[in-house]
């Protein structure tokens, strides 16, 4: 708490009282106000009007360290961490894309979630698709850091692009010394190409221009129906 009290001859300017004063944001954000006991019968806790102005700099000390602190949650859920290395940052505190050793052998790449005292969690795109790997990892990170619903909805909404880790490749392997290889690349795009062949296979089925009327094969109709069925809704995934 950064409540300050000046008896009297201890402020150069002669003010007697209590001095809140909150700063953050690098100093960009400060606040301070004045409350003075002058008037109180006695500088000491047994006068009400003391206590009164005591609690009135404690209140406001108080309602700038909410305000502080929803500074910092709102730069947490919407912006990269300064620290973070180049190309790793998602546009959040505490999830970076990263290419890591998979059990000390192949580069494998992996949105990663840092949590405060523990290791890092890592969802590897050799497990999930790049949508599922995102949606665990924005989970786990809203559930380590008391995230909002409505903050964990907001960014579970706004996946990074693949492509972001061809940059992180070039990164890691032009500017930082590593030698990933391009084929650590296909875990990310795995996902883009099953959709792509299901487009291209629902297309081909619709060619067939099949017709309820035209066979002399009902079941087989039926069969014909249900898989383009399911290539229609792929394809409205990938649309």
């Amino acid at each position: 708490m950064s409540v300050t009290y000046y008896g009297r001859g201890d402020h150069p300017g002669g003010f007697v009282g209590f001095r809140a004063v909150r700063s953050w944001n690098h100093g960009k954000d400060y606040r301070q106000c004045y409350f003075s006991t002058s008037a109180a019968k006695s500088q000491s806790d047994s006068d009400v009007y003391f206590r009164y102005q005591k609690l009135r700099a404690e209140h406001q000390d108080a309602c700038w360290a909410v305000e502080s602190l929803e500074h910092q949650y709102q730069r947490f859920v919407t912006m990269t961490n300064p620290t973070a290395k180049p190309e790793r940052g998602l546009g959040v505190h505490g999830i970076t894309a990263m290419f890591a050793r998979w059990h000390g052998e192949k580069w494998e790449p992996c949105f990663s979630v840092s949590r405060p005292g523990k290791p890092q969690k890592r969802f590897f795109f050799r497990h999930h698709t790049f949508t599922k790997a995102w949606e665990l990892a924005v989970d786990h990170w809203a559930q380590e850091n008391g995230i909002m619903e409505v903050d964990r909805e907001r960014v579970l909404n706004s996946p990074p692009d693949p492509s972001k880790f061809k940059r992180l490749r070039r990164q890691m392997n032009d500017v930082e010394g590593f030698d990933i290889p391009v084929e650590a690349l296909g875990p990310v795009f795995q996902e883009q190409r099953d959709l792509i062949n299901a487009k291209k296979s629902a297309e081909k089925i619709r060619s067939l221009k099949l017709n309820e009327t035209s066979t002399d094969n009902p079941s087989l109709l039926t069969t014909e129906k249900e898989i383009l069925a399911w290539f229609e809704l792929k394809r409205e995934k990938v649309g």
